[in-house]
């Protein structure tokens, strides 16, 4: 019974845990016994997982949904990319030192020393580990237990020896836990159950009667607030929640249903957010799952979503749905929504570039799970689909090649997008008249050629010829991120060009540089909340680091390198996310 929930365990923790970011397990066993068993368990179903993996060859079902294969299948599939890290990690009893020890049974899960070394390497995240060979992976990883072998005196009997001499000093007998391996089970019959904070375990498989208080308190290991951690599992495989309803009788009932739902609960939850989805679709965009057949389909149908609160409407309700899939999945009835979860993600994709709504433009997968994002990744992403939508950029040497593919309606409100989006991200902070004029135009051409998309493509392109031409790589500018590139025009504008400011002896771009750094830097720190007091803090930073540069007043009146130090300052405080992203490292 041990070995077949071992196996069930190890296929949970495989397909729905570890995907959804490398999270780990704790497993309460009957008795100290059955912990130690069921770390031979677990080895075993690991290894005969790995022994399955080294003939499984995922391209014999490429092209097939993931959807479609058989359970087996499914679970070869999902374990497959996680080979190496599988032959690597152990599951660790962490049990009290019974009578037992007397025996010198398990010492190696009782000792005190080696339990601490265990939980310390518990909290610790998985390494990134490169692809192994097949025959790499399916030899034995974890060191073996050598069978002590007693004195002369006791015929090499072990069981004869007495308890040892020393109790509190670490036994003699090697370590059964390769140093290098990631511990991802901690397996216990009593210990850690209370009182144990460990973030990064997600899951609780509970084997043995628990009641009351400690049955809260195990629960809430799971519950444990981590980056990327959304949900806690736990799995009853004694019955358990039988006895739930007694140990929240206490609470009130919004906050129990608040903080713990049972997987059907969540599994029915599943097609009333996907209906909402599909009548959100029909009523404000007049889109049905017959009009995102291809791609071709999806680009058509996405310019129903002209107006920004349909736009952000849609977002909000695919958002709902895709938070509780990942919930669900891998579940059997979660399988079932996959494939809509892919043409709405595609919809919502070719959505994003077209109008450009994210910062920078682009479409990230990063707001989705990281289950979801592993099953409709690949419809989403890849050459097929790169080739048909044009880049951000309009001064990307692809676009026009991109444009000139699609229909007239198409192109025209790709290009109507791309020159607005430029405008707004570029012009505008460099050239605000410059931004207005060219805007008018933009606005006019629409509004005077509503439906004319003829007319409207060949009205864009004296637009687009002379935003190319201002916006051609300048080679002062090379090797500067967007950011710097900005702020160095703007030096190079309020500053070199100012007779009120020495710069003779300025490298700019060392200087563009810098001020992108004590921006970043200052506003990065808790404290900075983007008030007036803070701005001028900013200015106060952004001028010393000026005159570090040699930035400097022409004469007497310091109030120029002042002005130019709020400008820069106003400005790093506009753009406050991407400032904050460089301090982050992005």
């Amino acid at each position: 019974m041990i070995r077949a929930k071992a196996e069930d365990m190890l296929e949970h923790w495989v397909t729905t845990v570890l995907p959804g970011g490398g999270f780990k397990a704790q497993v309460a066993a009957v008795s100290r016994k059955a912990a130690v068993e069921y770390h031979h368990a677990l080895r075993a179903a690991r290894d005969a997982l790995l022994a399955e993996l080294a003939a499984f060859r995922p391209e014999s079902v490429a092209g097939t949904p993931i959807e479609a294969m058989d359970r087996r299948t499914r679970y070869l599939f999902q374990a497959y990319p996680f080979r190496s890290l599988l032959h690597r990690i152990d599951f660790v009893p962490v049990v009290s030192p019974g009578k037992e020890r007397k025996r010198r049974q398990w010492l190696h899960w009782t000792d005190p020393v080696r339990q601490a070394a265990y939980i310390e390497r518990f909290h610790q995240a998985f390494p990134v580990l490169p692809p192994e060979p097949d025959w790499v992976v399916t030899m034995p990883f974890h060191v073996p237990v050598n069978k002590p072998s007693g004195p002369a005196n006791t015929g090499g009997n072990p069981w004869s020896r007495g308890a040892t001499e020393h109790p509190g000093k670490p036994e003699t007998e090697p370590d059964p836990v390769h140093p290098e391996s990631p511990i991802a089970f901690l397996i216990v019959k009593s210990m850690l159950l209370t009182g144990f904070d460990a973030p990064r375990e997600q899951v609780l498989y509970l084997d043995r009667p628990i009641r009351d208080a400690e049955l809260l308190q195990a629960v809430a290991r799971v519950n444990r607030p981590m980056p990327g951690k959304e949900i806690g599992y736990v799995v009853d495989y004694y019955g358990v929640f039988e006895h739930l309803s007694d140990a929240l009788a206490d609470y009130e009932a919004a906050d129990v249903d608040d903080t713990m739902l049972s997987m059907s609960v969540e599994v029915g939850a599943l097609e009333p957010a996907a209906e909402k989805v599909r009548r959100y679709l029909q009523e404000h965009a007049g889109v049905i799952d017959a009009d995102l057949v291809d791609f071709a389909a999806v680009r058509s149908a996405a310019l129903a979503f002209e107006d920004e609160a349909v736009r952000m409407g849609f977002d909000t309700v695919l958002h709902e749905f895709l938070a509780t899939l990942e919930r669900v999945l891998p579940h059997e009835r979660g399988l079932d929504y996959v494939g809509e979860a892919r043409r709405w993600g595609l919809l919502q994709k070719r959505i994003r570039t077209l109008h450009r709504d994210a910062p920078g433009g682009a479409f990230t997968l990063r707001l989705y799970g990281r289950k979801v994002r592993s099953l409709i990744a690949e419809h989403l992403e890849g050459p097929e689909i790169d080739q048909v939508i044009a880049p951000v950029s309009l001064a990307s040497p692809l676009f026009d090649e991109r444009v000139r593919a699609m229909p007239a309606r198409e192109a025209a409100a790709e290009m109507g997008h791309a020159l607005r989006f430029h405008l707004e991200e570029r012009v505008r902070r460099e050239d605000p008249e410059k931004y207005t004029r060219l805007s008018q135009r933009l606005e006019e051409i629409l509004r005077e050629m509503p439906g004319r998309f003829e007319e409207q493509i060949q009205a864009f392109g004296p637009l687009f010829e002379q935003v190319r031409r201002e916006t051609e790589e300048d080679p002062r500018l090379a090797g500067l991120t967007p950011l710097e590139q900005v702020v160095y025009r703007m030096l190079d504008k309020d500053a070199v060009e100012n007779p009120d400011l020495n710069t003779s002896e300025v490298n700019l771009r060392e200087v563009a540089e810098a001020v992108c750094e004590t921006a970043a830097r200052t506003m990065s720190k808790a404290s900075y909340q983007g008030q007036g007091q803070d701005i001028d803090h900013l200015a106060n930073k952004i001028e010393t680091t000026l005159i570090q540069g040699q930035v400097l007043p022409a004469g007497p009146d310091w109030g120029p390198l002042r002005a130019l130090a709020e400008g820069l300052a106003a400005h790093a405080n506009r753009n406050r996310k991407s400032f904050l992203a460089r301090g982050r490292g992005e």
